[in-house]
């Protein structure tokens, strides 16, 4: 596994952002891909939920568990992911900054997982490839919360 990082800093307090970030149904705000959350229950440590994307007509569900919950500080999700992507855990970190709050994104991934071709400088642009997702959804997060 590969752990990539990414940072930002929001004008908005910790627990706006914790906030924004648990709220689920904010999912389809930050991915034009994300059609419906399916939710059982408050978030917690355990809890369970599934994304459903669509896109170029097909429809995936993705199961996901929450493995990291500290109010206002870390919100931590693990993705099952269908074959052939690998399980990945996505945690978010905040941490005040000023008048405002440094944003880590992290995601621990499997960058050429089993059953894709292994070919040279696959990993690279895999990361290349994660590394613009964190980087996107960071700036989605930013624009989303600070309007």
């Amino acid at each position: 596994m590969t752990v990539l990082e990414a940072s930002l800093k929001i004008n908005k307090p910790a627990a706006e952002i914790f906030a924004y970030i648990t709220n689920l149904e904010n999912q389809k705000k930050m991915s034009q891909y994300v059609t419906a959350i399916k939710v059982d229950g408050p978030l917690k440590v355990g809890s369970r939920y599934t994304v459903v994307t669509s896109t170029a007509g097909h429809t995936i569900e993705t199961a996901n568990e929450v493995v990291g919950f500290e109010q206002d500080r870390l919100f931590s999700v693990k993705t099952f992911a269908p074959p052939p992507a690998s399980d990945m855990v996505n945690t978010t970190f905040l941490e005040a900054d000023g008048d405002g709050t440094k944003v880590t994104m992290q995601m621990d991934v499997n960058l050429v997982p089993a059953g894709m071709p292994s070919m040279p400088g696959m990993e690279d642009m895999m990361k290349g490839q994660m590394m613009g997702l964190l980087n996107d959804s960071l700036a989605g997060l930013k624009k989303n919360v600070e309007g």
